[in-house]
């Protein structure tokens, strides 16, 4: 798990690029994480 003060662009780095994506690129990369959170979510339960 990753340190709270971490940004998100150094976590995800799919999201630094949102700007030169087209929408389908943007949703497939907020897909990518929430699927990334979601499972880090069900590790710590």
């Amino acid at each position: 798990m990753t340190d709270a003060t971490t940004e998100p662009t150094q976590r995800f780095p799919e999201l630094a690029e949102l700007d030169r994506m087209d929408d389908d690129q943007r949703i497939a990369a907020f897909r990518d994480v929430l699927d990334q959170l979601t499972h880090e979510l069900d590790e710590s339960r």
